[in-house]
């Protein structure tokens, strides 16, 4: 085994100095891992042996448990397609439910022609603790019926207004504009999702906040 951990322990150094660098935290962790345990320089019992190595197997896991999460967190978000042709449903529907899972504060979405379509295929995406509101222009079908059971569980509002004749998705300080309705992207017409220029979210979103301040309470948790 002392060999086995040996080959193991240095190749693992190898790939996080590559990885990381020499004076990085994650290798400092790393070192500190391989000498954990009770050390004696007139030597160890057999046990104490077996406990440095329970020791050493449970700071290497933490320290490159770590060391993956911060390589996760540092890759750059997937493509998005931003263009659907007809028949690209499952392109669309992916690339809405990616941007719907990140996230972290709240979430807006403007569609004149809403149903209960984004319920069940986006709403479950929906991180606890965000900020969830919806807005479109007449509330058709089971859409009241179906937001209000989503709102017994989960934070959402629901508003209507007739001035409302765009599709935009708004998140944290992100927004993006949709070429059709959700509930037909890419069905029979090609569409688009395209994200909005930093400097243009704010102008963009304060125009559709000012009809939300206006719009008619439908749903509210």
């Amino acid at each position: 085994m002392e060999n086995e951990e040996e080959v193991w322990a240095q190749t693992t150094q190898g790939a996080l100095i590559r990885g990381f660098g020499e004076g990085s935290h994650n290798v400092s962790n790393y070192y500190g891992a391989r000498s954990a345990g009770i050390q004696n320089i007139m030597g160890i019992s057999d046990h104490q042996c077996q406990l440095n190595y329970g020791e050493r197997i449970a700071q290497y896991e933490a320290t490159l448990l770590s060391s993956i999460a911060e390589l996760e967190a540092s890759l750059p978000e997937p493509a998005m397609r931003g263009a659907y042709d007809v028949g690209d449903e499952w392109a669309f529907y992916k690339d809405l439910k990616d941007i719907v899972t990140a996230a972290k504060t709240d979430i807006f979405i403007v569609d004149n022609y809403l149903n209960t379509d984004f319920f069940e295929l986006y709403a479950a995406a929906v991180r606890p603790g965000v900020v969830f509101r919806i807005m479109t222009d007449q509330i058709r079908g089971n859409l009241e019926a179906v937001a209000k059971k989503y709102a017994a569980s989960y934070s959402l509002e629901l508003r209507s207004s007739q001035d409302v004749h765009d599709r935009h998705i708004f998140l944290d300080h992100r927004g993006w504009m949709v070429g059709q309705s959700i509930k037909d992207a890419a069905k029979k017409k090609p569409t688009y999702m395209v994200e909005l220029s930093v400097g243009l979210v704010p102008t963009i979103r304060k125009m559709y906040e000012d009809l939300w301040a206006k719009a008619a309470v439908v749903v509210k948790s």
